[in-house]
């Protein structure tokens, strides 16, 4: 039954239309109809509610022969922030906001819709200036819902979407993948692709010339196909280990090898793609051609190899400290020398070193400050007291290492001496004896030879007379002035003096020798305080002043000499000879001229055997100063007053 009335519903309504078609009154509607005919239209109403009022979107009914909006004026106006009829009201309506690049492509879409007979949807995108400013990107999907008998479209239905949003993310990707192929491309280093089977996809072409292949071929292999032999079995299980989603190395040395053969050094980073769910897709991998810098690091290891061999059994001492003086390493050689182990040392300041006498300390400290400002500190030589209570000699240098204008290091280098001094101050001693034995046989043998001559010829000069008595007596002078000089060589080489005296006597009979045989001026300015202790080393200062005298005679012409003896600090003394001769260049060529001579040698020799400085102070024309610095350690005790 309920069929029956189902199947009648189409009939009635195909006998209405047709009684419609032929102009008679069509068939009266059931009250069935039309409760279907008013839930149908509910739908729809319900349905383009649904249309007109989602956000971002808008439907719309446009009627061309009217020109208006029959549907969704209000919301596609809304759209871009204007209200209904705002646009209208505008110059050029709606294509007066639409983007002057985009107006032409508008203009001929609608032309071809309207001209043609098809109704099939079209799709356009264009950009839409909102109220606010700017642009808003729209995708408009639009179809001719109705033409009139002539063909001429009459409703036109369509849907616009904002879709700004999308397209910058589409522009986003696009720029994205633009950067990616052009690193890709363009990079310095090699990248292969490869998928989760190994099999290489993509390379780029920087890999392609690390490895001699051409592109093609690369394609049709796997990933471990690129790697030498030897390192395959490690690149394999790194990369099963992140394609399991395992932490790797971010990056990890490895090689390759070429068409030909070759292997090549590479740091190696890997990386992977993967889905939502957490699969790996694909992988990619970026090698560093390292073979320069590999080659360079064992040429450094062969060279820094050799640094340490040659500075550990170097007999020159070496230390390594910081900025602030704490010591860093030592060699072996320094070690022996100080008799502490380099682990033991390290930290410790350098002038706090156990061996390191007192007076020592802030003589090293003012040094080191002076090092670290720039200042140039020559070598030096140091006394050092060894375990056991051994003296040590060591001439002591130093220079910075800067890196970007900030010190890295500070080496030391000690070369020891004590042996060389000890055979220099050998050769001191011998010379000396040689200088007193000359000067005894020049007194005792020449100069009782010379007296004896002298009383014959005077005993001569009573028995003759006239031209030969006067002949005579001229030989006599002649032979007594011989006796003099005879005599002062014999007392100038064995300076007994110095010996019957102390130095400030020894200094006043050098003086008094300038005046009577020289005929200049001599001054002492003397601290008769000064007591030396030890007599050899008072013969040393003794030789030093009779050497810059007679260097100041005979080379500078002195008119005037001063000597002085006096104390500079608490822990020195100094000997200092002043004249007023001609002089000399400071200049190192002019220096090293004058050093070269055995005077100047042998009072260096002198002042360091004492433990102490000498120093040359000399312009042409305004005469030299020698001063040489001793400790005052040599004094006697109660000899000096110290304030």
């Amino acid at each position: 039954m309920r069929k029956t009335a189902q199947s009648r519903k189409p009939q009635k309504k195909k006998a209405r239309r047709a009684a419609a078609e032929d102009g008679k009154s069509p068939a009266p509607v059931s009250v069935e109809e039309m409760r279907e005919m008013e839930g149908h239209a509910a739908r729809l109403e319900r349905l383009s509610q649904l249309l007109l009022n989602t956000a971002q979107q808008a439907f719309y009914v446009y009627d061309h022969q009217r020109r208006k909006f029959l549907l969704g004026h209000e919301q596609i106006s809304g759209l871009y922030g204007y209200k209904a009829g705002e646009i209208e009201g505008q110059k050029d309506g709606w294509f007066g906001i639409v983007h002057p690049d985009d107006r032409e492509l508008v203009r001929e879409s609608s032309r071809q819709m309207l001209a043609d007979r098809s109704n099939d949807v079209r799709e356009l995108r264009m950009r839409i200036r909102r109220k606010q400013g700017g642009y808003e990107w729209i995708q408009v999907h639009q179809r001719v819902f109705e033409r009139d008998e002539a063909g001429t479209a009459v409703l036109e239905v369509g849907m616009v979407r904002v879709i700004t949003p999308m397209v910058e993310t589409e522009a986003a990707a696009k720029d994205s993948r633009a950067v990616w192929r052009g690193l890709f491309e363009n990079n310095t280093c090699g990248v292969v692709v490869f998928d989760c089977s190994m099999r290489v996809t993509d390379a780029n072409p920087m890999l392609c010339r690390l490895l001699k292949y051409d592109r093609k071929t690369l394609l049709r292999l796997d990933i471990l196909d690129l790697v030498a032999t030897g390192s395959r079995a490690e690149v394999e299980k790194l990369l099963r280990c992140m394609g399991g989603g395992q932490q790797v190395p971010a990056s990890f040395e490895t090689r390759l090898e070429t068409r030909n053969g070759t292997q090549i050094d590479v740091l190696a980073g890997a990386t992977c793609r993967r889905d939502d769910a957490g699969v790996c897709r694909e992988c990619m991998m970026i090698f560093t051609d390292v073979s320069a810098r590999k080659a360079a690091e064992a040429v450094l290891k062969r060279e820094l190899e050799m640094n340490r061999v040659l500075i550990e059994n170097t007999p020159i001492a070496i230390g390594l400290l910081d900025s602030e003086g704490h010591i860093q390493r030592l060699n072996r050689a320094a070690e022996d020398l100080l008799g502490i182990k380099s682990s033991d040392a390290q930290g410790m300041l350098v002038w706090e070193l156990p061996m390191m006498p007192a007076e020592e300390v802030p003589v090293s400290r003012k040094r080191f400050e002076g090092l670290v400002r720039g200042e140039e500190t020559p070598g030096r030589l140091l006394t050092l007291y060894a375990k056991g209570g051994q003296v040590r000699h060591v001439i002591a240098e130093a220079s910075v290492v800067r890196t970007n204008h900030q010190i890295e290091h500070i080496v030391v280098t000690g070369i020891d001496v004590t042996e060389r001094k000890r055979l220099e101050s050998e050769v001191i001693r011998v010379a000396e004896q040689e200088h007193v034995r000359i000067g005894a046989d020049l007194h005792d043998g020449v100069g009782q030879t010379l007296a004896g001559v002298a009383s014959l010829t005077e005993a001569l000069v009573q028995t003759l007379h006239g031209e030969a008595r006067k002949d005579t007596e001229r030989i006599l002078e002649l032979l007594k002035t011989a006796q003099e000089e005879v005599r002062r060589l014999s007392h100038g080489l064995a300076p007994s003096a110095v010996k019957n005296r102390d130095l400030a006597g020894g200094l006043r009979l050098i003086a008094e020798t300038v005046r009577l045989n020289f005929r200049r001026e001599c001054e002492c300015l003397l601290d008769d305080s000064i007591q030396i202790s030890d007599k050899e080393a008072e013969t040393h200062l003794f030789r030093i002043a009779q050497e810059a005298v007679n260097n100041a005679l005979r080379h500078g012409g002195a008119r005037k000499i001063r000597l002085g003896l006096r104390r500079h600090d608490k822990n020195t003394c100094l000997l200092e000879i002043v004249d007023d001769g001609s002089g000399f260049s400071t200049r190192k060529a002019d220096v090293e001229s004058l050093s070269s001579g055995i005077g100047l040698r042998v009072m260096e020799y002198r002042a360091n055997l004492l433990g102490g400085q000498l120093k040359i102070h000399a312009q042409p024309g305004r005469g030299v100063r020698v001063t040489c610095y001793f400790p005052a350690a040599l004094l006697k005790e109660g000899g000096l007053t110290i304030s």
